[in-house]
């Protein structure tokens, strides 16, 4: 009774509202079962509603909670009701979440139907048969429907970080030229690595990266999630060096996009903190590291020079990587300019541990990278020149490298609406 009360109350906000607007689209999440207000509920809405920006032309969007199921309504006017329709219902047809959600569009004449338009009833998100009859011959028992539920949501916030994870150790080594660092044309500075073992090591390392990300989304302490995800992350090195014959190819790259994986795994599975705030919290005592067992050239950099290592870069939350997603969005795409440029960015904040080690010297170091540092627009010419020259110094911006790879992980996630 409730319920049937609380959708009431719905209606009668759609019909109040319909005053000021000609078109509402209301948003809920198809849950079965009395508690309509479960997490599921909540990271469905959280995609799909990114999805519904992008496509709808609404004047304001309004939240609502209930115990019939929280709801958003999309408010509109000027606007074809009708092409508004059609449009979600490619959404729901065509998005790995859409049979999982209710969207429905309204007007001063009522809702409008798939039928109206044409178009065959809803498939059950199980059999995909008729969902109705489904309903109503009971079918499928309420918890093999929210198993399916739950399923469906992991594999899609999986797979589209997996696809993302490629997406950006594939798209910063196919850049060149670049600085001394490992491409498709060149291997840079590099005498122990070249394109096919940078593709070997992170073909390698990918999935240990994301069961890091399952980790965070799985674990009830997020402490003791991340002592789990860190010794993923050590595993994820031994494959590395396995697969590279020894070479350290992306163990700052582990660092990071395994950290940010672990942390975006959390926040998926609960939907409350900043994903920076996670990667601060669980990483708050890491800088104590640096005065233990100075084992990488990081540590011993920090401990005589004060550098900024890796460790700093999470225990500040990703700053770099922040600072580069911003100047990497102000281009029209992540084509070759866009991330060339980005790179450029990167290296000029001078906190590569990768490069200060190789030029051996902070004066040579500062050299290249203030070079570097002045091209502020793309000049492919001057790109060359200044990487000859620190291949011939065997000078290469391998931590540089890592930020960017973060960074075009977390461009391509915030473009599929997971972040």
């Amino acid at each position: 009774m409730d319920i049937l009360l609380a959708r009431e109350k719905r209606n009668e906000t759609i019909k109040k509202l319909m005053n000021e607007y000609s078109v509402i689209v209301s948003l809920k999440g198809n849950i079965p079962g009395e508690n309509k207000n479960v997490v599921t509920a909540k990271r469905l809405m959280y995609v799909i509603d990114k999805e519904i920006k992008n496509v709808l032309p609404f004047n304001k969007r309004e939240d609502f909670n209930s115990i019939a199921g929280d709801y958003k309504l999309y408010l509109m006017n000027h606007v074809d009701s009708v092409e508004i329709k059609k449009t979600l219902i490619q959404l729901e047809e065509t998005h790995p979440l859409g049979r999982f959600v209710d969207i429905d569009v309204y007007t001063n004449k009522g809702q409008i139907s798939r039928a109206y338009l044409g178009y065959e009833k809803r498939k059950c998100m199980i059999c995909e048969k008729n969902a109705f009859v489904c309903m109503q011959e009971n079918r499928h028992s309420l918890e093999e429907i929210k198993a399916a539920m739950q399923k469906g949501l992991k594999n899609f916030f999986e797979s589209t970080l997996e696809k993302g994870i490629i997406y950006a150790f594939e798209k910063e080594l196919s850049l060149h030229p670049k600085f001394g660092l490992v491409t498709p044309y060149s291997d840079g500075s590099h005498k122990d690595m070249n394109y096919e073992t940078m593709v070997k090591s992170h073909t390698a390392i990918i999935p240990y990266l994301v069961k890091m990300y399952d980790i965070g989304y799985e674990t009830n302490n997020l402490d003791e999630g991340f002592k789990k995800a860190r010794k993923v992350g050590r595993d994820a090195e031994v494959v590395m060096f396995k697969a590279s014959g020894g070479v350290n190819t992306y163990k700052g790259a582990i660092f990071l996009v395994g950290t940010f994986s672990f942390a975006l795994g959390y926040f998926h599975q609960t939907l409350k903190e900043d994903v920076r705030e996670i990667i601060k919290y669980v990483s708050r005592d890491i800088l104590k590291e640096l005065a233990e067992n100075p084992d990488t050239f990081g540590i011993k950099a920090y401990q005589k020079y004060n550098v900024y290592t890796a460790r700093h870069e999470v225990y500040y939350g990703l700053p770099s990587v922040l600072k580069a997603y911003h100047y990497l969005k102000k281009f029209p795409t992540d084509d070759e300019i866009a991330l060339t440029m980005t790179l450029i960015n990167i290296i000029s904040n001078k906190n590569d541990t990768v490069g200060l080690k190789r030029a051996k010297s902070f004066d040579k170091y500062f050299e290249a990278s203030n070079k570097i540092e002045k091209i502020k627009t793309y000049d492919k010419e001057k790109i060359e020149v200044i990487t000859n020259e620190c291949i011939e110094n065997n000078i290469s911006f391998g931590g540089s490298a890592d930020v960017l790879i973060a960074t075009i992980l977390v461009y391509y996630l915030k473009k599929q609406n997971l972040l």
